[in-house]
């Protein structure tokens, strides 16, 4: 009697252990569907030969991560061979925000990160939970938010405050400060990352992240505008700026739709001002921004009280300001004709406008009165009249250059060519 009981007992847990090894095979192939099935494709076809073609180029270019790859990061550490390390060394080099790691530091992650896949309104970490580990994002789309105080509801409401695309590193902030998540990041799109745990975290990238911390600490200490902000404000701000460098003569990403906001920590940077002029018998017209060259000429030919002549329409560049340790720009300020060019190696602290014109980071609309500030500086108009009177002034200079050299001739085979342009710009020359 008892050895037919245990007979049942062990056939009862063969039956339990079959069932649930099925609802754990079903599991996987459901929640990695997405890059399962990516070899399926509308060239498949009757050619078997072709297929098998089709199939192995998905199976080897695919977004960031192939499914060998994955393959890889998905089998235990410890089985990882020196190739299959340096084949995921390569791929996490390609991953943005870990491009400045040293090649030590990538094969440590190729020995210990694991691949996970999610599906779309997926929560990976909540607000105020305990850190765990931190996550690169392969491919996908990262929804952040956080719990704000709704004073008229009186209730905390969980508002979108970012996202992280791929190539970026979120729940790091936890990890490095040893304190809960201070977001909450929900999958808004089908992702795949890279994940990496708190023990291996501490081991490979603390250091560094912390050092790269330091110093966007220390830069946003330099500012003034900065001082008064939450140790909450200076955190989030670390984690969504950096610290950018662009050589001399580089021009600035910097327009009316760009999206940061840039700070200068060192050097200095020229504002470069393009005048559109129509020249007709020696005499300077602006032309309006709106305006197309064609109807600048038949408009300044209207005008012309000589006969009539075509006018030459001249593209004028010239160096009204400098930005120096201390400026910012990048408001939103108009930039029309306009172009900020690195004087000398310029660093800038770059930081994402949307975030910096939030109520909390603008109290005051400090910014807006910065950027209304910088739109009242340079006029056009006013640039114009300048303009003109730098060239009568060159025209003077010109002459009087002629008459004495004529009074005094000297041999010099110097052409205007032979000038650089940065000298001639500075000059006026152009």
């Amino acid at each position: 009697m008892a050895s037919r009981k245990k007979a049942d007992e062990e056939k009862l847990k063969k039956r339990r252990l079959a069932r649930f090894r099925f609802k754990r095979l079903v599991h996987v192939v459901i929640c990695n569907r997405y890059w399962i099935t990516e070899i399926e494709d509308r060239e498949i076809g009757n050619n078997v030969t072709r297929n098998v073609a089709v199939i192995d180029r998905r199976l080897t270019h695919k977004g960031t991560l192939t499914i060998i790859e994955k393959k890889i990061l998905n089998s235990p550490p410890a089985e990882r061979t020196r190739e299959q390390r340096r084949v995921l060394r390569t791929v996490l080099r390609k991953i943005e925000c870990l491009q400045e790691l040293t090649v030590d530091q990538l094969n440590d992650l190729a020995g210990c990160a694991t691949f996970e896949y999610f599906g779309p309104g997926r929560v990976i970490l909540r607000e105020g939970h305990h850190p765990n580990g931190v996550y690169f994002l392969a491919n996908g789309e990262i929804t952040v938010s956080r719990l704000r105080w709704d004073s008229i509801y009186l209730r905390h409401n969980d508002t979108p405050c970012g996202t992280r695309t791929r190539g970026q590193m979120f729940g790091e902030i936890a990890l490095l400060h040893d304190c809960p998540r201070t977001a909450t990041c929900t999958t808004a799109t089908d992702c795949e990352l890279l994940c990496l745990s708190r023990a291996d975290f501490d081991r490979i990238l603390k250091h560094t992240l912390l050092d790269r911390w330091r110093q966007l600490q220390l830069a946003l200490e330099r500012f003034d505008y900065f001082k008064y902000w939450t140790n909450d404000q200076v955190r989030e701000c670390c984690l969504l700026s950096r610290i950018v460098a662009f050589d001399t003569q580089q021009k600035l990403p910097v327009d009316g739709d760009a999206r940061y906001t840039y700070f200068v920590l060192s050097g200095q940077c020229m504002i470069l001002q393009c005048l559109t002029v129509a020249k007709v018998h020696g005499t300077y017209r602006l032309v309006p921004i709106a305006t197309n060259e064609s109807a600048a000429v038949e408009q300044t030919s209207r005008d012309a009280s000589a006969a009539p002549m075509q006018p030459t329409i001249e593209h004028r560049f010239i160096d009204v300001g400098t930005f120096s340790c201390g400026s910012v720009f990048g408001l939103g300020e108009p930039m029309p004709h306009r172009m900020v060019v690195a004087r000398n190696r310029v660093q800038c602290l770059v930081i994402p406008r949307g975030w910096l014109f939030e109520k909390q980071q603008n109290v005051g609309n400090t910014w807006q009165r910065i950027r209304m500030k910088l739109e009242m500086t340079i006029q056009r108009d006013r640039l114009f009249e300048q303009f003109v009177r730098d060239q009568r002034w060159q025209r003077y200079r010109k002459a009087l250059v002629r008459e004495y050299v004529r009074l005094h001739p000297r041999q010099n085979a110097t052409q205007l060519a032979d000038v650089p342009i940065m000298c001639r710009v500075e000059q006026g020359e152009i």
